[in-house]
């Protein structure tokens, strides 16, 4: 397996990931969770941010107008066309820089100096062949004291999904991979296994959340009759407790390295 490249299905992935309300969701929970627990994001200073892997910067444009100066790279020219057309449109391209290169090759100093005080890092994880070495170029960006946003796909959720629908044979072979070339990430990761690969890397784990689990578990017919609003307050308050957090479609985790 090679680093997913989305050159050829942007517009079909912003569609498809972004265009509904599962997308609408993950983007709120996510923002909402790091508004709460980094108040330095809203406290009218200006961080160094890296949007790894960030695609269509959504993230990188929330952050660049609160103020932040912000990089975000990605493998894929036709994402970042989309995001940079989207970043003029909101009046922020001073201060987000571009980059095509994948995570592992973005340049920092060495002696810290650029190093950043955010990293993010979301639904790239499940789509890469060796997530620790995207791991460790991450905290390789990270000035001591800096936080990593991380979220990626859930191998937990996928084996519950799988239940519920009785897909017997995916669960006996464990064959929870999407199809080649389609948008279900192939490589779903188990919780407990990025938490001990982040903390073998040096980082202390700040907080831990669960990314559409309520409205993952709902029937597809409930789904339509339930608003967007209502699912994400209950997202918002099972989400961060035991068990839930390592249940949801998503799991992020927020990480800071020491010093």
């Amino acid at each position: 397996m090679s680093d997913r490249n989305f050159d050829g299905i942007a517009d079909r992935f912003r569609k498809n990931i972004y265009g509904n309300a599962k997308g609408e969701l993950r983007l709120a929970l996510c923002w909402r969770e790091l508004l709460a627990q980094l108040p330095a994001l809203s406290q009218h200073s200006s961080l160094a941010v890296w949007d790894a892997g960030g695609g269509l910067g959504q993230m990188s444009i929330r952050l660049a107008e609160l103020g932040h100066q912000v990089l975000l790279n990605d493998i894929s020219a036709d994402m970042l066309a989309i995001a940079e057309q989207d970043i003029a449109v909101a009046g922020v391209a001073d201060q987000v820089s571009l980059a095509l290169a994948p995570i592992q090759q973005v340049v920092v100093n060495p002696a810290k100096q650029q190093a950043f005080d955010l990293v993010l890092c979301h639904a790239v994880l499940e789509w890469v062949n060796d997530p620790e070495e995207v791991i460790a170029a991450l905290v390789a960006g990270m000035r001591p004291g800096g936080y990593l946003s991380l979220m990626f796909y859930n191998l937990n959720a996928l084996i519950i999904s799988n239940m519920a629908k009785g897909n017997l044979y995916k669960l006996r072979d464990r064959d929870f991979a999407g199809h080649p070339g389609g948008l279900t990430p192939p490589a779903p990761r188990q919780p407990q296994e990025m938490i001990a690969a982040l903390e073998a890397a040096g980082l202390e784990l700040v907080a831990k959340r669960g990314i559409r689990l309520v409205y993952d578990l709902m029937p597809r017919a409930v789904r339509a009759e339930r608003s967007v609003a209502d699912v994400l307050a209950l997202e918002w308050q099972y989400g961060d407790q035991e068990p839930f957090w390592a249940l949801g479609r998503y799991v992020h985790l927020l990480c800071r390295l020491p010093g």
